[in-house]
């Protein structure tokens, strides 16, 4: 029987996961909440009841999987560990793939997920047929992978392509998870554009959807606000393009 892997998106929100065959084509996709309390105790406990539970609804034996890829938002080294802090999950320094292996007994390997992301656009995706591109992840944060010559250019600490940490803002007052102040991530993830769009909605009264979704209690989020985009309004057009901005510079 052919071969089967799982691949895992660990992000801060939300784990992405998917079935893939021995040749990448994806069977299946699903995803669970990221439980981040407890320094994010329960991600890869739950990471692997999830995949048991779709092995069984699959009729899958541990022998058909070949084995789980898992990325993460933090630098990992060569052999899957995580070698500094994964700020937007709560871990520090953990051997992922060991970690994950005492709950299911298939081979894993770990790598950060904008790096495996990158070798994902380049063998099946954006990047098919190059092999040296540069691959950005936006969502609750901003991740980055480069590939050179087909070889990932991973730096000395495995934090080569993490431009999410690249400082923009001098005059920014307010932190970044990982402790310094004006990071890329601070304007550019999702939780960036809602900290855009809350700044922008204190400095004026301008009529807004944004601003009547918050006067009846109802959270921004950066979907909303490129929802309000659609729609023409103005003051989240604003927003976008002071995301894009940001962005761009940091490109």
């Amino acid at each position: 029987m052919s071969k089967y892997a799982f691949g895992v998106d660990v992000g801060g929100t939300t784990v992405k996961l998917g079935l893939f065959d021995g040749e990448g084509t994806l069977l299946d996709k699903w995803e669970i909440p990221t439980v981040t309390e407890n320094q994010g105790e329960a991600i890869l406990p739950d990471v692997a009841k999830s995949i048991t539970a779709k092995m069984e609804e699959k009729g899958l034996a541990e022998a058909d999987v070949a084995g789980i890829g898992i990325g993460v938002p933090g630098p990992v080294d060569r052999n899957g560990l995580l070698v500094g802090r994964a700020v937007n999950l709560g871990w520090d320094s953990l051997d992922i793939p060991g970690a994950l292996s005492a709950y299911i007994n298939v081979p894993v390997r770990a790598a950060n997920d904008a790096n495996v992301a990158a070798f994902g656009e380049m063998w099946q995706g954006g990047g098919r047929g190059f092999d040296s591109i540069v691959a950005v992840t936006l969502g609750t944060g901003v991740g980055g992978g480069i590939v050179v010559g087909g070889k990932l250019l991973a730096g000395a600490g495995g934090a080569g392509g993490e431009i999410g940490h690249l400082h923009l803002e001098d005059e920014e007052t307010e932190f970044c998870n990982c402790g310094n102040q004006g990071c890329l991530e601070q304007y550019a993830s999702a939780t960036g554009i809602v900290r855009l769009a809350q700044k922008r909605l204190a400095r004026d009264k301008k009529d807004s959807i944004l601003r009547d979704r918050v006067s009846k209690g109802v959270s921004l989020s950066a979907k909303a606000v490129f929802d309000a985009v659609k729609e023409g309004d103005q003051v989240a057009i604003e927003v976008a393009e002071w995301f894009g901005d940001y962005l761009g510079k940091g490109l």
